[in-house]
């Protein structure tokens, strides 16, 4: 597939590179010329300087012909100009990146019938909700949901309380239909088998009916307890959406910690039920004298990365329960094992999940991926694809992955090797590595 890149930051610079590992031919565009030559020795693609926004600079880069545009500069204006430029000049599918919420509210119709923008992606309001959903299923540290949240997909970290430790998996009691679908360690994710044997510290990625996966993941943890208050250090664009979604459920208090005084009351005017405190709450002391060693939950959202990865490390030396960060470049994310923090977000790949999920074609419903190059995807199984009439372990084989549960006639599956697949199912697959084409060729029609 022909597909053009606008932007080389660090959204841009992922999406290019997997995109380009998978054989696209991929054209980036920057207006940075330092960024450009940069980049054209470490991408394996075209990197040309220009104004993406541009529909004379579209043209020429062959935007008719292109099978998906993916816009995602630092300005908002730009991004949407570009996908409305391509969209005009022939574009198959397109894609922005918009963070103002005054452009698009969730569920507006007008960026595709108006403008004729395919997805239009907040991937700041995405992770927001992201950490809202780890907080409030007690012993989780992320939580994914997939076809149309009938099925969850949920990492717990597990400690020397868990009775997963010290056995082998396939020895395990089972509260509740799941599937321990992977084991997490070191940063990277490794396909769970019945031999492995878990250890403290191990992070398990466990898939489960909805209904089922509190249960499940309170099982799994050995010790959980609902969150009761919460301290979001950071009161931007992450802190403000995530400090509106917890204060909407009764019994959790929350706090907001911002640097930035003009922020600060900002966010205190659009808060309800909230204590916004103009602080920097990076250090020790500051962070006591909030009580932080007494909360439930500590997210560090602010701007900066290093100031999250800090703060969140302190308010877990400080005994906070969990503790999250979000860290928004690719170079930090090794650094959040090491500091003790227990799980990072990242609107990076949020936003690379909506544009990989808009690349692979109509079966694949939703993308989930992991910090340490795994996903979780969800795909319809075609009648007449390759999978139909096969057991799941051969459907594994043939797309190179797991499967984790399937949905069928609206009922949840978590099945056995010799589950057969058929036309129709919604299949939750794990991939050990980042874009699996084989998934997308096995179960779309022939």
């Amino acid at each position: 597939m022909k597909v053009i890149v606008i932007g080389l930051g660090e959204v841009g610079h992922h999406i290019a590179h997997t995109l380009s590992a998978q054989r696209h031919d991929v054209t980036v565009v920057d207006r940075d010329p330092v960024r450009v030559e940069a980049a054209q020795g470490d991408l394996d693609a075209m990197v040309v300087a220009g104004n993406g926004a541009s529909p004379k600079f579209l043209r020429e880069l062959g935007a008719a012909d292109a099978d998906l545009l993916c816009a995602v500069t630092q300005s908002d204006e730009a991004n949407v100009i570009a996908a409305l430029a391509a969209d005009q000049l022939g574009t198959t599918r397109t894609v922005a990146r918009v963070r103002d919420d005054d452009y698009f509210e969730p569920g507006q119709s007008s960026a595709r019938d108006v403008l004729g923008i395919d997805f239009v992606i907040h991937p700041e309001r995405a992770t927001a909700d992201d950490l809202a959903e780890a907080i409030l299923l007690p012993g989780a540290v992320h939580v994914e949901h997939f076809a149309e949240g009938r099925v969850a997909v949920a990492e717990t970290i597990l400690t020397d309380r868990s009775p997963l430790v010290g056995r082998p998996l396939g020895d395990r009691r089972r509260v509740r239909p799941e599937k321990v679908i992977a084991l997490l360690r070191d940063g990277k994710a490794v396909p769970a088998e019945p031999y492995h044997t878990p250890k403290a510290g191990d992070h398990a990625l466990i898939a489960a009916a909805r209904e089922d996966i509190g249960p499940v993941i309170a099982h799994a943890a050995g010790h959980t307890a609902k969150v009761r208050d919460v301290v979001v250090f950071g009161g931007g664009r992450i802190g403000l959406p995530l400090a509106k979604r917890l204060t909407r459920h009764e019994g959790i208090r929350v706090t907001v910690m911002e640097s930035d005084p003009e922020r600060a009351r900002f966010a205190a005017e659009r808060l309800s039920r909230t204590t916004v405190l103009h602080e920097e709450g990076i250090s020790k002391d500051v962070l006591l004298a909030q009580g932080v060693d007494r909360v439930g939950a500590f997210v560090a959202c602010a701007g900066d990365d290093r100031a999250n990865l800090l703060a969140a490390m302190h308010a877990k030396q400080l005994g906070a329960g969990l503790c999250l960060a979000v860290v928004s470049r690719e170079e930090f994310t090794p650094l959040v094992d090491a500091l003790g923090i227990d799980a990072a977000f990242s609107p990076r790949l949020v936003t690379a999940e909506a544009i990989l999920r808009a690349m692979r074609g109509t079966s694949v419903e939703s993308v989930y991926l992991l910090t340490g190059g795994a996903e979780v995807l969800e795909v319809v199984a075609a009648d007449g694809c390759k999978a139909a009439g096969r057991t799941v372990s051969d459907a594994s084989s043939l797309a190179i992955t797991r499967i984790a549960a399937i949905v069928r006639d609206g009922e949840v599956v978590i099945p056995d090797q010799d589950d057969k697949i058929r036309g129709g199912d919604r299949v939750i697959a794990f991939n050990a590595r980042e874009g699996v084409a084989e998934v997308r060729q096995v179960f779309e029609a022939a």
